[in-house]
């Protein structure tokens, strides 16, 4: 049974999460990183108590809270003042161009393996590192940073969405694969961290039982992401989208 006090800091994430990002997007008009940094200060506190308690599951609820805040409003804040928002996003408009060129011309690293697996490979070791380096927070700030230029990439298409075609471009604009490798990520940086956090502060080198199963479930939702990236990128999601909007 979920307890009260669970529910309120759930609740609180998920607020938490939405105030930082709209105080990020604020405060980056002073420098970007901030809004990566801000955002991981409304969540951090709680994610460690987690970990620290091995209450690893329950540490994968709030970060995947914490991420859907984020990424709602993000994307609010792209579809209403993308002027305002474009420098603010760490690798923003760069992952637009790129996924725009995607979408017209069916080439770039989106749907091609030879192109997207060594960087992605490369994306997953930082990650890695900096998860176990720093018991989550590092991870955290490269993972916001991560859906802040996605969410980005997701409002600016919708904003080039036909009229007829709006509800198609919403549902199109999160790929299912990119919503795998989240999961496959999140999953990877809690097992991580637990693992951290029993490194740095009890001194010892023991991987339990929630960290090895969150392990091979975190390779099994990256591994999707790979395969799915693969295949349906070009063959389902690309025509649609650019059957679906103006750009």
């Amino acid at each position: 049974m979920v307890s009260h006090s669970a529910i309120e800091e759930t609740a609180t994430v998920f607020s938490a999460g939405l105030f930082a990002t709209f105080l990020g997007l604020v405060l980056a008009g002073i420098n970007p990183f901030l809004l990566p940094l801000v955002q991981l200060l409304a969540v951090y506190p709680f994610y460690f108590k987690a970990i620290r308690g091995g209450k690893l599951r329950y540490a994968a609820l709030l970060v995947f809270l914490w991420a859907i805040a984020v990424s709602l409003a993000i994307i609010f804040a792209t579809i209403s003042q993308r002027i305002l928002v474009s420098g603010r996003i760490i690798n923003g408009e760069a992952y637009v161009s790129e996924m725009f060129e995607w979408i017209r011309t069916g080439r770039g690293p989106e749907g091609d393996p030879s192109l997207f697996m060594i960087p992605k490979i490369r994306e997953i070791a930082i990650f890695t590192a900096l998860s176990l380096a720093s018991v989550g927070l590092l991870g955290l700030f490269l993972g916001a940073v991560l859906l802040n230029y996605m969410n980005y990439y997701a409002g600016v298409l919708i904003l080039h969405a036909k009229p007829e075609h709006l509800l198609g471009v919403v549902l199109l604009s999160w790929q299912i694969y990119a919503l795998l490798r989240v999961v496959g990520y999140v999953l990877l940086g809690v097992a991580l961290s637990r693992l951290s956090y029993i490194i740095i502060f009890q001194h010892r080198f023991t991987v339990e039982k929630d960290v090895k199963r969150l392990l091979s479930w975190s390779l099994i939702f990256i591994a999707l992401d790979f395969l799915l990236k693969s295949t349906v990128a070009n063959t389902f999601y690309q025509p649609l989208l650019q059957m679906f909007t103006n750009i």
